[in-house]
């Protein structure tokens, strides 16, 4: 959108979704609705605009700067969404509306043909977004004390395991596999009122593909990457989590590579602060691995090494502004909350990756993870 139209016009931020889907609508109104509702910010007022079924509810949960609006002060039962948002366009004399990217096109299309035009918000919605204030930080260790948790019931599980002949893990007679990791994890979760959505319990060689969630027997000796990123029912807010185990001995070439990525994730925390464009520290973790013996790469199997980002935001979406990566020069800020998470992945024995979260201070970093880095489960 053209800032010069933007604030030669008289426009209303509109977002249309439910709570449970947009983080925008969850982040601008805290209600973590499952039904599409109608959010509406005008320059002296900030309107929610709900169904009978949620009227209550919303107007307990609501912030106090959010009006609480039933559907049916303004239309009739059963009126269509188009036809609520033109009476508004014309109840407080609007211009348009200032939508985000991921705004309904069918509803926009509506819109444009009773001439109501939709401006897409050139960047983000709402650029503070990033920066996480107490409350979005209590949340966030909520997340991350329950994820600790679910990851805790992975490492006594493993620990519970024995081993057959052929090195597979077995669990009460059974073959131990990457989908009952993975159903421990969701479910000690799911006890905690969180939700395991896309779990990664990826054992040996698929341990190597970073976001492969993992499938069939799991085997001792070999690395284990677990994955865990819940998010709250409560508040929506995610925690994210990684950690790499051997159930067993493990062979060398995977403990080398364990202690640099170890190595690499403590340094390039202790170099996250305020004013560090988020291009340092993972232009640091590529070279010291590489210089640690594990360079990056591609050949015929695909890549290896370290070919992903360093980190990323999270929050109200578990991936998010900002980024640690390549070329990325923004400048870090206090409040931003950030994964720190080097990995190393070669197809012919597996993959390590580490990662905690941190919120960025002026002076350096509070790490919100509070689980052992160890390698071995006996």
């Amino acid at each position: 959108m053209n800032k010069n139209v933007e604030t030669a016009r008289r426009l209303a931020d509109l977002i249309v979704a439910s709570g449970e889907h947009s983080a925008d609508m969850l982040y601008i109104t805290r209600l973590n609705l499952p039904d599409a509702f109608v959010y509406l910010g005008l320059p002296e007022e900030k309107m929610a605009i709900v169904s009978d079924l949620e009227y209550d509810r919303a107007q307990v949960n609501a912030p106090g700067y959010l009006k609480v609006c039933n559907q049916n002060e303004f239309v009739a039962p059963g009126a269509k969404t188009v036809d609520l948002l033109k009476l508004l366009h014309n109840k407080y004399a609007l211009q348009g509306f200032r939508v985000p990217y991921d705004f309904p096109v069918g509803l926009a299309a509506q819109l444009r043909n009773v001439g109501i035009e939709c401006f897409v918000s050139s960047g983000s919605f709402f650029p503070q977004r990033n920066i996480k204030d107490d409350y979005e930080i209590s949340c966030i260790r909520q997340a991350m004390k329950i994820n600790a948790t679910a990851m805790q019931k992975a490492f006594e599980t493993i620990a519970n395991c024995s081993v057959d002949k052929d090195n597979r893990l077995l669990l009460d007679g059974e073959v131990f596999t990457s989908e009952r990791l993975r159903s421990v994890i969701d479910s000690t979760l799911a006890a905690h009122d969180a939700v395991g959505s896309g779990t990664i319990a990826a054992g040996g060689v698929q341990s190597s593909m970073p976001h492969h969630r993992g499938e069939g027997a799991l085997y001792a000796h070999t690395p284990i990457v677990i994955d865990i990123f819940p998010r709250m029912n409560s508040n929506g807010y995610y925690g994210d989590l990684t950690r790499t185990v051997v159930k067993g001995q493990a062979p060398e070439i995977v403990q080398n590579a364990f202690e640099a990525v170890k190595i690499v994730r403590d340094e390039c925390k202790a170099m996250t602060r305020a004013g560090v464009a988020g291009s340092v520290p993972y232009d640091h973790a590529m070279q010291r691995l590489t210089e640690l013996g594990f360079p990056t790469g591609s050949n015929a199997k695909g890549f290896y090494g370290f070919f992903h980002g360093l980190g990323h935001g999270v929050g109200l979406e578990i991936h998010e502004s900002p980024r640690l990566s390549r070329n990325v020069k923004h400048l870090l800020q206090p409040g931003e909350v950030v994964t720190v998470e080097p990995g190393v992945y070669y197809p012919e024995w597996g993959g390590i990756r580490l990662e905690d979260i941190v919120v960025v201070r002026s002076n350096g970093c509070d790490c919100l993870t509070d689980v052992p880095t160890f390698l071995e489960i006996k």
